[in-house]
């Protein structure tokens, strides 16, 4: 019985970043390995992008929320 560790290693992956789940694991063998490999590659970019592009929003959401919070604070200093 031998084991294929690019194969396993691959597939373990792809499962915990969201990929198929162990599909290529066992009898797949080394290309199981080299096409998970790419796979993860593509699924890190991917998730590169989507932390990006949260952060970004993340950063506009404070700006906004300081601009409401100043905007208040001018408006509650009128009304005294």
């Amino acid at each position: 019985m031998s084991f294929n560790i690019g194969g396993l290693v691959g597939g373990a992956l792809n499962g915990l970043v969201g990929g198929n789940g162990g599909g290529q694991t066992g009898g797949t063998g080394g290309a199981g390995g080299a096409g998970g490999a790419g796979d993860f590659q593509s699924q890190i970019a991917e998730l590169k992008r989507v932390s990006e592009e949260a952060q970004a929003k993340s950063i506009q959401m404070r700006m906004v929320s300081t601009q409401l919070a100043s905007d208040k604070k001018v408006s509650d200093e009128r009304v005294q």
